[in-house]
């Protein structure tokens, strides 16, 4: 669920999404959707890439999309009924887009980030080396110039998005913020994946010096995705990312900034097993994060197990431990494809399915099983979400 400058809700279906219009779910399909576009995505057929929906100040919809071999950028002021496309220059790649954490509405088009996969490591599963690219769409006359892209790193490890799906890109009036991970040379010793963000400036079109803010165990492994938020004072807060250790916190010393320094990093707990990140923050600039967190014990005694597991941190206070919100069926391996996202009221919701290793689940209970759970009390009490969540 993503939710509008209206707070009316947004969530992929199919090859688009669906919304509530007049108390109802209106659907859109984008190939159909997309009125306007260049030549040269003529001929191809407009596909979504991923789940996230975004907004501007104005109401105005976002969508990154492929079409013809090319990533493209979609763009709706009518609220999600028709799309113009533009053409995002240069080679294809993963794409990363900012959306609503819970104080960051851009001004104009959001901005985006481009992964662009130049080598792989044969040796190494989850290390490959990336060109990372900054996006900083405008509107000019009603209609939007992408802009070339600003390189930020030439040895980004990459991102992981079929869980969590975290945040790379955070904006504040002219200053935007991007945070990623990157590969080191496998015969140095490092105690993880550095995570670094680094402030551009839309006014004075110039990139900062990144800001090292921690390493992610293990090194080399593109779970170990950041994500970024910020709170209502615009102060920059990063979870970096690990596989199967506690994440790292860190938050900037000086709001919308991301070179003044930042906090030593510590731990979201002691022998936490997590992976995944999905990270928001409350209108009370509580944090919150959604996760897949492994366990031992009951109700499997002689095996692992997987959870997919809640923790906030309140102003000022420690991560609270994590509380359990799914237990798998099974032991063994297994993962939730979660997303969380938080409306302009401030309560949670999370969307949720469910993969086991083991095949007979599978194949006995052939399809999706997607739900999607809110919080209205910002994570003490968590339920189903039904329509009445949604008004």
């Amino acid at each position: 669920m993503y939710f509008g400058a209206n707070n009316l809700p947004y969530v992929r279906t199919g090859n688009g999404f669906s919304t509530l219009r007049d108390d109802a779910w209106a659907r859109t399909e984008l190939e159909a959707a997309t009125t306007s576009r260049p030549d040269s995505l003529r001929g191809g057929t407009v596909s979504m890439r991923h789940t996230k929906i975004a907004f501007d100040r104005d109401g105005d919809v976002y969508v990154m999309a492929s079409c013809a071999g090319k990533g493209t950028y979609l763009h709706s002021t009518d609220g999600g009924k028709t799309f113009t496309a533009y053409e995002v220059p240069g080679a294809n790649g993963t794409m990363d887009i900012e959306q609503f954490s819970g104080h960051n509405t851009p001004d104009g088009p959001p901005p985006f980030v481009r992964f662009r996969r130049t080598k792989r490591d044969p040796k190494l599963r989850w290390r490959s080396l990336n060109d990372l690219e900054l996006f900083v769409p405008r509107k000019v006359d009603g209609r939007i110039e992408v802009g070339q892209p600003i390189l930020i790193s030439r040895v980004c490890i990459g991102l992981s998005a079929h869980s969590g799906i975290p945040s790379s890109v955070v904006s504040r009036g002219s200053k935007v913020h991007v945070a990623w991970g990157e590969a080191t040379d496998p015969a140095e010793k490092v105690p993880g994946v550095p995570t670094y963000v680094v402030t551009y400036d839309r006014e004075t079109g110039t990139l900062g010096e990144p800001a090292l803010i921690g390493y992610g165990p293990p090194a080399n492994d593109v779970h170990n995705s950041p994500s970024i938020t910020m709170d209502s004072d615009g102060r920059l807060h990063v979870l970096v990312g690990t596989h199967g250790r506690p994440f790292q916190y860190a938050s900037s010393l000086e709001p919308n900034d991301a070179q003044s320094g930042w906090t030593e990093p510590v731990p979201a707990g002691k022998k936490l097993n997590q992976t995944y990140i999905g990270f928001v923050c409350g209108k009370d600039n509580t944090l919150h994060v959604v996760f897949r967190l492994w366990r031992s014990g009951e109700p499997f005694p002689a095996s692992t197990h997987a959870t997919l597991a809640y923790q906030r941190k309140r102003p000022g206070q420690p991560w609270e431990p994590p509380k359990v919100l799914v237990t798998a069926a099974f032991s063994e391996y297994s993962v939730f494809y979660h997303r969380l996202t938080i409306d302009r009221m401030g309560r949670l919701f999370l969307s949720y399915d469910y993969w086991s290793t083991h095949w007979f689940y599978r194949n006995d209970h052939f399809g999706k099983r997607r739900a999607v759970l809110m919080s209205p009390d910002g994570g003490d009490t968590w339920k189903l979400a039904d329509a009445t969540d949604l008004k």
